[in-house]
Formats: C-alpha cells, structure tokens, sequence
C-alpha cells in the first residue's frame, strides 16, 4: 500500500513540472488557421420535420380504420398490398429517407 502512495506521489510531481520545448507549442498554435465560426445548422431540424410531416401524411391519407400495427402484421404475413401494410411500409419509407439524407450529410 505503501508503495503505491509513493509511486503516486512520483507520478503527480513528474507530471506537474513542465517540459522545455522551445516555444514549439507556441509556433504550432500560432500557424493553425484561426477556428471557424460554429454555425446553426437548420438542417436537420427541417428534415426531421419533412420526416414527420411525411409520416403524418401517410396516415393521413391512409383508408379509415387503417392501423400501423395491423400493417405490419400484414407485412408479417405476406399481405404487402392491404392499405394498413401500405400505410406502414410509406411510414418506414418517410424514415428511410430522412435517415439516409442525415447519414449522407456531411458539414
């Protein structure tokens, strides 16, 4: 246990002194272009929004009655042409894009 207090010690005062380096660091930091200017990006707020809209949408426009869970019961079950399976593979299709149009962004 004694050891390890002592190799601690050893180590914390090691690492409080500093190194000479000749004004190295300053000369990096210095010729490093100046940071840019963080900007908001709306983007993804307005595809997540184009998402939610698409998704409404599809629901929207989807038969009477029509249930997402229903449709993918149908999907389960090979029924891909009921109007619920529809309704839900338009629902995926609206995530899908949003997905990869977010993954594609490259700021």
């Amino acid at each position: 246990m004694d050891t390890k207090d002592w190799m601690d010690r050893l180590l914390r005062d090691d690492a409080a002194r500093g190194l000479p380096n000749d004004g190295f660091t300053r000369r990096v930091l210095a010729s490093l272009p100046p940071p840019r200017a963080h900007r908001l990006s709306w983007k993804p707020a307005l595809i997540v929004g184009s998402t939610m809209l698409g998704s409404v949408l599809a629901m929207a426009f989807a038969p009477a009655g029509t249930s997402l869970v229903q449709g993918f019961i149908d999907i389960t079950h090979s029924r891909v042409m009921t109007s619920a399976a529809l309704t839900g593979l338009a629902t995926c299709a609206a995530l899908l894009i949003s997905a990869l149009v977010l993954a594609a962004d490259v700021d």
